[in-house]
This record gives structure tokens, C-alpha cells and sequence, in this order.
């Protein structure tokens, strides 16, 4: 049992299941919301859903406005342009995120400044005198993609252009009020953006159970999500019309979206954001990329664990030794990325050698201050960069 006092962040109320979002009208009367305010991107309105979404919404508000022109990776002019159209609604008192994680990052980032003012830059996690947020909108997230569970986080993300930097907030405060998860609104996602969000709830659930701040809880959550994404995800990938595969998914980035946000992330999360802010790569990528080298790097510090993955993920373990079980779950993770058609070399997605040097300059100083299992210098980090090369 974990020795002393575990705390727990989650949602306070999570609606699951096909048909979820047409429970919106229950929705916005248990806020008694009159001005609702939605914020999502142009891929899900070219799909129809913010449509949908307008039209529930609009019989039990007074006045539903919206914003849907969120970038892929958010920078932080994006979320200055969100951030003018929440406030130009004027008095809104619902805000709905309709889309991933970008739609949700950029939702928690123009909320903070709305209502507690400065720019996004003055919340910035690591910042000397950081502003503390005093008031938020009440937020219900609605994930279209399954990844980068956002929606039960206590993180927003964003990327500064002027460093070439991802960014972040952390703030209980930031967890939605209340989560919908429907996986009918996530059968519209393409082959590839499934397989790249799957692999980025892969990894949450991964670094979560591997972390040295998890517990029983968080680990609970990440073995279920695990199994959930080796069962799912080629499914998904490939018959995007399975629902139950869709749900499963769905389930299990919310998952593995509670288990990291509880007990932290490792460096494939310090590298992989590192090559988000730099060259503006998708996170989901960038995670599939990093995520077997650092398993491999990571494993002699948590052979169980990871012969535990390997398990999960359907290897046989049996008889098998500690580190040669360990390893089969760096082999059941690359089997899988390629299996679902994802780039499996850096170079592949136009990362550059001659900028590696760069890259573990701004990724180093983040490195030893997050849950990851065993320390690690400069040399290494570079060595992880080069070894994905």
C-alpha cells in the first residue's frame, strides 16, 4: 500500500456512452447556463458537429454563440483569438469545448484570462510571481478525438512561437466541470488521426504507471486504459464505424488522462513537447516517436511494471526473466505504431540532426522534474533524440 495521503483530481461528473451529447439540454439546466459559449475547430465543424451541438444546446439557452476557428497545436495568438470572441459573447456562463485537445487547451487558456485578466504568458507553469486564477466559466468538455484526455487534466497547453516552446498551466482548477464522452462524435475521426491520438493516450497511461508519483488509484486507471488501447486502437484505425472500439478508446483516454494528471508524466513527454514547440509536429506523433526509446531507457528502473505492459498488451511473459519480459513491452509498442501506419523515425517528420543540439538545450531544463523513473543528463537526452533519428 502507498504510504501517506494520496490525493485524487477528477471531473466531478463524467456522462459516457453512445448518444452522451444529446443529454446537453440536462446539461445546461443543472448550470442554469443562459449564455453559452462553444469553442472547437474547423475539422469538427466541417463535420457536422458543432451543428449538432448548436442545435441541442439552443432549445434550453438564451443565447448560444461560437468560436471554431482553433489551430492544431494552439499558439499563443490563437488563444488571443479565441479569447475575443469568448469575450465579445459578453456575460456567457457556460463554456462547451467541442473537439481534441487543442479545442480543449485553447478553451481552459481563453477562460483563465477572461475571467482573471494579464495575458496567457502570466499563468505560465515555472514562472517566477505566477498569477494565480481565481475564477473560471464552468467548463463541460466534449472530446472528439481519443488522446490527449484534456478533458480530466489539470493542464492546458500551448506553444509560444517566439522560443519555439510548448507550454503549460497547472491548476486543479483546470478539470472540467463535467465531461461528456460520446463515441458517436468520434467516428468521424480519419485513420491517421485516430492512430496518432491512441498512441498519445498509450503513452499517458504508460508514463503514469511507470511514474514514481504513482499510486494505487492512478495505476488502477493506467492498467485498464492499456488494455483498453491494445484490445482497441487497430480496430479503430481501421474500421472507424466500430463503436464499441470507438467507446473503448474514448474510455480509455479519460483513463489515462486521470492516471497521468495524478501522478505526472516522464521524458517522453519532456522530448516529445520539446519537438511539438519546435517544429510544430502533432503531440500524438511526437509521443509514438519518443515513446519506445524511452521505454527501453526507462525499463531497468521499473522491470515489473514493464514486463506488467508487455502482459497487458498480449505478450506472452511466461518463463521469461525480468528484463527479457520488460522488454517485450518496447517490442509490443513499436508493433503497434507500425501496425497503425505511423512514422517511426524522426526524420520522417522533418526534424532536422543539425537541430538536436537545440532541441536538448530547451528540452534538458524539464527533464528531472517530472515522474520518470530514472534521471537523466544532456548526453542521454541526446542520445534518445539520435536513436529515434
Amino acid at each position: 500500500m502507498t504510504r501517506g495521503v494520496i490525493n485524487l483530481e477528477m471531473p466531478k461528473r463524467t456522462y459516457f456512452g453512445p448518444g452522451a451529447l444529446e443529454r446537453i439540454g440536462d446539461v445546461v439546466r443543472q448550470f442554469d447556463a443562459r449564455n453559452v459559449f462553444i469553442i472547437s475547430d474547423q475539422g469538427v465543424a466541417r463535420a457536422g458537429l458543432v451543428k449538432s451541438l448548436i442545435n441541442v444546446t439552443r432549445p434550453h439557452a438564451r443565447r448560444v454563440s461560437m468560436f471554431d476557428k482553433t489551430e492544431p497545436e494552439p499558439t499563443i495568438q490563437s488563444v488571443e483569438r479565441a479569447l475575443a470572441a469568448l469575450k465579445k459573447a459578453h456575460d456567457v456562463d457556460l463554456l462547451i469545448s467541442l473537439g481534441g485537445g487543442s479545442v480543449m487547451d485553447t478553451a481552459k487558456c481563453a477562460n483563465i484570462v477572461a475571467m482573471n485578466g494579464g495575458s496567457i504568458l502570466d499563468y505560465e507553469d515555472g514562472r517566477e510571481n505566477k498569477r494565480a486564477i481565481d475564477e473560471l466559466i464552468p467548463h463541460v468538455a466534449v472530446p472528439t478525438t481519443a488522446g490527449t484526455g484534456s478533458e480530466a487534466t489539470v493542464w492546458a497547453i500551448f506553444i509560444d512561437p517566439t522560443r519555439k516552446f510548448k507550454s503549460g498551466i497547472q491548476d486543479p482548477r483546470l478539470i472540467a466541470d463535467l465531461v461528456m464522452l460520446d463515441p458517436n462524435v468520434t467516428a468521424t475521426m480519419p485513420p491517421h488521426l485516430t492512430a496518432a491520438t491512441g498512441m498519445d493516450a498509450l503513452t499517458h497511461a504508460i508514463e503514469a504507471f511507470v511514474s514514481v508519483c504513482s499510486n494505487e488509484f492512478t495505476d488502477a486507471l493506467a492498467v485498464k486504459a492499456i488494455m483498453l488501447i491494445a484490445d482497441s486502437l487497430r480496430t479503430a484505425v481501421d474500421n472507424g464505424g466500430d463503436i464499441g472500439a470507438r467507446g473503448n478508446m474514448l474510455l480509455a483516454s479519460y483513463m489515462a488522462g486521470i492516471a497521468f494528471s495524478n501522478s505526472s508524466c516522464g521524458i517522453v513527454h519532456t522530448l516529445a513537447e520539446t519537438l511539438g514547440g519546435f517544429y510544430r509536429i502533432p503531440h500524438g506523433v511526437t509521443n509514438s516517436l519518443m515513446l519506445p526509446s524511452v521505454m527501453e531507457f526507462n525499463s531497468s528502473a521499473r522491470r515489473d511494471k514493464f514486463a506488467r505492459i508487455a502482459e497487458l498488451m498480449g505478450e506472452d511473459t511466461r518463463d521469461l526473466s525480468g528484463q527479457v519480459a520488460a522488454d517485450r513491452s518496447v517490442a509490443a509498442v513499436r508493433r503497434l505504431s507500425k501496425d497503425i501506419r505511423l512514422p517511426q523515425a524522426l526524420r520522417e517528420v522533418g526534424v532536422r540532426k543539425s537541430d538536436i543540439s537545440a532541441l536538448v538545450a530547451l528540452a534538458y531544463p524539464w527533464a528531472n522534474i517530472s515522474g520518470n523513473p530514472r534521471e537523466v543528463t544532456k548526453g542521454q537526452l541526446r542520445e534518445l533524440y539520435e536513436k529515434t533519428f
